[in-house]
C-alpha cells in the first residue's frame, strides 16, 4: 500500500507569505505605471512644444506678410511722401517765423531809438 503524505493547509504561514507578496506586488505595479505616466508626459510635452514652435512661426510668417503689405501698399508711400512735404513745409515756416521775429525785434528797437 502507498502511503501518500498530506499537507496540511497553514493558514499563519499563507497570510504570512502574503505579507511580503502584496507590498511587492504594489510597489512593481507603482513602477509599471509611473513608467507608463512618465512616457505619456514626455510625449505630451514634446507635441505641445511642437504645436507651440509651429504656432510661433505660423504668427511671425502672418507678421511678415502684413508688414510686407502694408510697406508696398500705395496708402502708405503717398503718406510718406506727405509726411516729408509736411515737414519740409514746417521747417520753412519755422525759418520765416525766425526770421520775423528777428525782424520785428530789429524793427522795434530802431522804433523806441526814434522815439526815444
Amino acid at each position: 500500500m502507498a502511503t501518500t503524505k498530506t499537507r496540511k493547509y497553514d493558514t499563519k504561514k499563507a497570510l504570512s507569505d502574503y505579507y511580503l507578496y502584496v507590498p511587492l506586488g504594489a510597489g512593481q505595479l507603482l513602477v509599471e505605471k509611473s513608467k507608463a505616466l512618465s512616457e505619456k508626459a514626455f510625449d505630451l510635452a514634446k507635441t505641445r512644444r511642437k504645436n507651440a514652435a509651429r504656432t510661433y512661426q505660423d504668427l511671425a510668417d502672418r507678421g511678415q506678410k502684413v508688414v510686407r503689405s502694408i510697406r508696398t501698399s500705395s496708402a502708405t508711400k503717398r503718406a510718406v511722401s506727405q509726411t516729408k512735404t509736411a515737414r519740409s513745409r514746417v521747417r520753412a515756416a519755422a525759418t520765416s517765423v525766425r526770421k520775423a521775429a528777428g525782424d520785428t525785434a530789429q524793427a522795434t528797437k530802431v522804433a523806441a531809438k526814434k522815439v526815444g
